[in-house]
């Protein structure tokens, strides 16, 4: 059995879902922790593992209503891990962002998009 790690959102936490053995993984809500990097160390480490392993897909659903600087560090060096590592097997980023949520998220999923050359990058505003 693969491994599978799901976590409520809290006021400061997103909802984080992974599931290996679907090859899917899930960020929703708003995160603005204190320490970012230990809340992000567990995902960061299956990341890594499952990076390197024989798997063919990968997809990545982010609906972030919100996030602070450190979250965006974050963010960003998971999806450059992703990209750099991705080497032919399919990667896909939805970057899901409200109708009405702030051009912020949407021009942070832009330039995360232009930083990527490897993934299957989408940005979709106003679907889940």
């Amino acid at each position: 059995m693969g491994f599978k790690l799901e976590r409520e959102k809290t006021n400061a936490s997103p909802y984080v879902l992974i599931d290996e053995e679907k090859g899917y993984m899930r960020f929703e809500g708003e995160s603005y922790l204190e320490d970012v990097f230990t809340f992000f160390s567990e995902i960061n480490d299956w990341l890594e593992k499952y990076m390197s392993s024989d798997f063919t897909e990968l997809t990545f659903d982010c609906a972030m209503e919100y996030f602070n600087s450190s979250t965006t560090k974050v963010l960003y060096n998971m999806l450059r891990y992703m990209d750099v590592h991705s080497q032919g097997k399919k990667v896909i980023v939805n970057w899901i962002v409200e109708d009405e949520d702030d051009d912020m998220l949407i021009e942070c999923g832009e330039d995360y998009q232009e930083e990527m050359d490897h993934l299957e990058f989408h940005i979709k505003i106003g679907t889940s």
